[in-house]
């Protein structure tokens, strides 16, 4: 009954802010932005959030170290990319598709909690890394001590692995993922490879959405746009709401109006971000489809 309420609240969530969004935005300037539209940009929006995936999956697969999951293949998690992606578009939040993969992962490995705990960790250090972005370019953009900054990051990632031990000690089977998370501590090259990759990963997502604005004509502050991307995304994945529709929205038409772009053309660059993401993730749909489990 609890989650029945939490889904009804994303969904509610989604719902007033597309309302409010439509009753604000301009109708006709929104059509003109889609006019201008610059189809070539397309194709190399698509290609980034592929490539998003291949990097994503080499990443996943250096941190399954636990013996149950050494012999799951690139080609396997990456499917599940796919197929979690298309999931995606009807679980609420912009992680739904994160409980997919832990799910597939547990019963391929026969290991709930190294399966989760191995999602968890591939996610983790991308939040990490997306962050460390957000932070590094407010020091250019707001002019902050990035010394501080970066203190602060660490000083969260110790918190929060500090509440799960001690919540571990009520709840087995968040002991079994703490059990299976410290581990990586004894593995530092692991690790190193795993935020080296979570950077490239962060970048490539940044890119799409940076391209996006520019399809429709409209060029970014570099700096700035390092800065509110990562907010965005990480806004949706806290922020209850129906795969982040609404909320990113909400998103793009105030955060890129400090920079001068207009709601209108903010707006069409979300939601063509919103249909170029679906298009990608239709690929998992029809992977899910053929069952083409690698």
């Amino acid at each position: 009954m609890k989650k029945k309420y939490q889904t009804i609240l994303k969904i509610a969530v989604s719902v007033v802010l597309i309302g409010f969004i439509v009753l604000k935005v301009n109708k006709q300037e929104l059509i003109e932005s889609f006019r201008l539209l610059n189809w070539k940009f397309i194709p190399l929006i698509f290609g980034l959030i592929v490539a998003h995936y291949i990097v994503s999956s080499f990443r996943w697969k250096s941190l399954l170290i636990q013996k149950e999951a050494k012999d799951v293949s690139v080609i396997y998690l990456f499917y599940l990319y796919f197929t979690g992606a298309f999931f995606n578009n009807f679980m609420p939040t912009s992680i739904g598709g994160d409980v997919y993969k832990m799910w597939r992962m547990s019963k391929k490995i026969n290991n709930a909690a190294v399966g989760f705990s191995s999602v968890f960790t591939e996610r983790f250090t991308g939040i990490v890394m997306l962050a460390l972005i957000a932070l590094l370019s407010m020091v250019k953009t707001l002019r902050l001590g990035v010394l501080v900054l970066v203190l602060w990051l660490i000083l969260g990632v110790y918190l929060g692995l500090f509440v799960l031990k001690l919540l571990s000690v009520k709840i087995k089977f968040l002991k079994k993922v703490y059990e299976a998370l410290i581990i990586y501590k004894n593995y530092p090259g692991v690790l190193a490879f795993a935020m080296f990759s979570s950077i490239i990963v962060q970048v490539l997502s940044i890119f799409v959405q940076y391209f996006t604005f520019r399809a429709i004509g409209v060029r970014l502050p570099i700096f700035y746009s390092f800065l509110a991307f990562p907010v965005i995304t990480l806004a949706g994945f806290f922020i209850p709401s129906l795969n982040g529709y609404g909320v990113q929205d909400a998103l793009y038409m105030s955060m890129f109006s400090f920079v001068g772009v207009p709601v209108s053309a903010a707006l069409s660059a979300s939601i063509i971000y919103h249909l170029t993401r679906i298009g990608v993730s239709l690929i998992g749909g029809i992977m899910y489809a053929f069952g083409k489990d690698a």
